[in-house]
């Protein structure tokens, strides 16, 4: 049994073995079945219920998950900024062409002023 699991686990890596789980039960099933037979055993299900990772492996995936959560942040505060720009360009703008007619309504009317 053990030569089986590791011959068919070792096939994956364990993110796959995580979402095939069901497609590695059944080529394990399929592969303890052929070598039951040699010794008249008769195997009807085989099922991947319990897998269990190094923390070497558990604490690389959490700094993943972190790294990730870190870019998503950067790339909000990125887009905030680009935002916070577009506004005091938009602002800046609308200022400049208040000055525009005001200057432009001093000109026609000297005595707006």
């Amino acid at each position: 049994v053990n030569e089986v699991l590791k011959t068919n686990v070792a096939k994956y890596t364990a993110s796959d073995l995580i979402t095939q789980r069901e497609h590695v039960s059944q080529l394990i099933l399929n592969d303890l079945k052929q070598r039951a037979r040699e010794f008249n055993l008769v195997i009807d299900d085989c099922s991947i219920t319990h897998c269990t990772f190094s923390q070497q492996y558990n604490k690389a995936i959490e700094e993943k998950q972190v790294a990730q959560q870190e870019a998503e942040r950067a790339k909000y505060l990125v887009e905030k900024a680009l935002q916070d720009k577009r506004t005091v360009i938009t602002r800046a703008e609308g200022h400049a062409a208040a000055a525009q007619l005001i200057g432009e309504a001093v000109q026609r009317n000297p005595a707006f002023v």
